[in-house]
């Protein structure tokens, strides 16, 4: 496969599309791929990526792996605005409702696998790059925005752009949405931009509701040892100054990888947004009281050992 892209990159010309783009993100990927073998994951994905371009997109007319989920665009033309864009997204609806079920009747996936997904939907121009008659990739401004806004559908569900239009969908469509202002990094730092996120499955992010550029972020940071941590319930962490509240607190903890029970080193598995933490005022001092019971049992599902390092950081908006 890289043979072909680098043979086709010598007649490759750059060229402007419209398009709607459409990012899918496997959520838990990464939890997932550390308790199966190279084999197991790359059927998942195989079977994955064929029932979502065959059922859902083949409508699509370019399709790109991002590694745990795929790129997708679908042309545009004159006349065709509304009409592609109710089928993009009732495709996207339905292609989220069903992603949990979409390997159950495949016999080749006998293993628990990932039942949910990020969607992130924009419109517009995109840079395209092309060898003869076919395309080789996209990029630009409009990607980017369009894998920001997947980043946003969290836990699940599916995040539209305002360029879209969503006037242009059904009511039953549109019914399911719900409008949010919110900053991107390198997208909307200073002004937000109006985006539509599914109601039901959907949270956005405390800290993409605050301009970018007028966040002051401190950090808390602790390392010590899974044993260590064993030995306590709940751990008390002083803040040196006070958050503007408990939704503006982000806490990362970093792991040591292990693969098929080795350690790799240089590299970690990083838990984002550990969600089992309290914050309080004590004595008008600021406390964050982290959940070390369950920071051990997240540990221990990646075959973390007792006398392997635990990294922890506490960051959080200052007030």
């Amino acid at each position: 496969m890289h043979k072909i892209f680098r043979k086709a990159l010598d007649n490759a010309i750059g060229d402007t599309h419209s398009i709607i783009a459409v990012i899918i993100d496997i959520r838990d990927f990464s939890p997932f791929s550390l308790d199966r073998d190279s084999f197991e994951i790359a059927m998942f994905l195989k079977r994955v990526y064929i029932n979502i371009i065959d059922s859902y997109f083949n409508f699509a007319s370019f399709y790109k792996s991002t590694g745990d989920g795929l790129l997708l665009t679908i042309p545009l033309g004159k006349n065709n605005l509304e009409e592609v864009t109710k089928k993009t997204i009732a495709s996207c609806m339905d292609c989220h409702r069903e992603f949990g079920i979409i390997c159950s009747d495949d016999h080749l996936i006998n293993f628990k696998v990932p039942n949910k997904i990020g969607i992130g939907i924009a419109r517009g121009a995109a840079c395209c790059l092309i060898s003869g008659k076919k395309i080789i990739d996209y990029s630009g401004r409009l990607i980017n925005l369009t894998s920001r806004l997947t980043a946003l559908a969290r836990p699940s569900g599916i995040v539209i752009d305002q360029s879209l239009g969503i006037n242009l969908l059904d009511e039953n469509l549109r019914r399911n949405f719900t409008r949010e202002y919110v900053y991107l990094d390198g997208i909307a730092e200073v002004t937000p931009i109006i985006v539509y996120r599914t109601k039901e499955f959907t949270k956005i992010p405390k800290r993409n509701k605050q301009a970018i550029a007028q966040r002051r972020w401190k950090h808390t940071q602790d390392s010590r040892k899974l044993g260590d941590i064993a030995k306590f319930g709940n751990f008390r962490y002083g803040l040196p100054s006070e958050p503007t509240s408990a939704k503006d607190i982000d806490i990362t903890i970093a792991l040591p990888k292990i693969t098929k029970g080795k350690l790799e080193a240089g590299y970690r598995v990083i838990l984002t947004h550990f969600p089992d933490f309290k914050y309080k005022l004590e004595a008008g001092s600021p406390v964050v009281w982290l959940n070390f019971p369950k920071l051990y049992e997240k540990a221990k599902r990646h075959h973390v050992e007792e006398d392997m390092n635990v990294h922890i950081d506490i960051a959080y908006v200052e007030k």
